[in-house]
């Protein structure tokens, strides 16, 4: 992993702070001690939101931040390794997946509602979120940073009134035949594994249940054919990977397709879709995920304390509502109330979408969607 040292690139304090992190008037980044924070989850967009962030969090707070992308497996061998002694990371950055890994390896945590004090912006994550993570148990031991979900995309200027359900959207291909688009089910970006999955629970299948079950139902089999049968109407060749899907949305090939809201939105942002994309959920659910905050418990004691003030930073209102609009990510905290409501326009409001967030959990069946999806997608 390489290390971005986050330093003193701000020139002006801004009001995100909170008081608990606040460091004394003029104090430079760097006087109050140095942490390393290490990202898992992120990719180039949030190592991009990261790097324009953290030097103002080094100002607010006069912390150096050393910030090291990396992945997660990677990071769990290094952190197995120095068990029984003091780490090199002071706060990590971890998908629930991940996070899981290093639970079920003997990885601790500090208990983060133990240190609410150092931590004041805690009070505004929901209670159940510092218990579990997608029903892994964390006692308390990570807190949300962001909320992903992948959604519904489609071009507001081709489609004003889009499908509102898998039904729906099956029923209407004939009008955006040749324009659905999608990425390839055996590609690395898991993305059209998630689109089959989440129109197989559409069509009724639960993923709940074993694979061996799963296949042995009829409504798995019958949902693969109508799958079939929607694929027909989609854009060939389908996208190899996500920014190939991108530039199909952008040359007019492609206008609807299922993909992850936040990166979609922040990649039009940078003009690499069309500047009227949208989104929306189905009422049946998509795939919905997050990234999570901890801290090492072997992280020495003075360390710390300077990792739950830049924890509490990230928490901050400011920070949280900045990576809605910027990010497109669903905020950790509660105060939904200060999103700008123009937000709303281009993707559905929290409360609207919360229940209709579904984890990755059955792997085995996920896996089967990679090696056989093409089978049904085609191309």
């Amino acid at each position: 992993m390489v290390a971005a040292v986050v330093g003193a690139a701000c020139t002006t304090t801004g009001p995100g702070a909170s008081p608990a992190g606040a460091s004394p008037a003029g104090s430079a980044a760097g006087a109050g001690g140095s942490i390393t924070f290490a990202d898992t989850a992120g990719g180039a967009n949030f190592q991009k939101f990261f790097g324009s962030i953290l030097p103002q969090a080094s100002k607010d707070l006069g912390i150096e931040i050393k910030y090291v992308p990396g992945a997660g497996a990677e990071l769990q061998t290094r952190l197995e390794a120095q068990k029984g002694a003091e780490v090199d990371v002071d706060l990590i950055l971890l998908k629930p997946d991940v996070l899981g890994n290093m639970l079920k390896a003997g990885l601790a945590f500090e208990p983060l509602p133990d240190h609410a004090t150092q931590i004041p912006n805690l009070a505004f994550i929901e209670p159940n979120d510092l218990k579990e993570a997608f029903g892994l148990p964390t006692k308390g031991q990570a807190t949300p940073f962001f909320r992903d979900q992948f959604g519904l995309l489609f071009d507001s200027a081709k489609i004003p009134n889009p499908p509102t359900s898998w039904q729906e959207f099956f029923d209407r291909r004939a009008e955006w035949a040749g324009h659905i688009g999608m990425i390839r089910p055996d590609a690395k970006s898991g993305g059209g594994r998630l689109m089959l999955r989440d129109f197989l629970i559409g069509a009724g299948v639960d993923f709940k249940k074993p694979l061996p079950e799963l296949q042995a139902s009829a409504e798995w089999k019958a949902g693969l054919e109508k799958f079939r049968e929607f694929a027909k109407a989609m854009y060939q060749p389908l996208a190899s990977e996500p920014t190939v899907l991108f530039q199909q949305f952008k040359n007019g090939d492609v206008w609807i397709s299922e993909y992850a809201i936040d990166f979609t939105l922040w990649s039009r942002d940078q003009g690499l879709l069309p500047e009227t994309m949208k989104a929306a959920v189905f009422d049946s659910g998509m795939y919905g995920g997050a990234a999570y905050l901890a801290v090492p418990a072997n992280t020495p004691a003075a360390k710390k304390e300077l990792a739950y003030r830049v924890l509490d930073w990230l928490l901050s209102e400011q920070t949280q509502v900045r990576m809605q609009t910027e990010m497109w990510e669903y905020m950790a905290i509660n105060k939904f109330d200060a999103v700008p409501a123009k937000t709303w326009e281009t993707i559905p409001r929290w409360e609207d979408v919360q229940d209709k967030r579904i984890p990755l959990t059955n792997l085995d069946a996920f896996n089967w969607l990679k090696e056989n999806g093409m089978t049904y997608a085609g191309g």
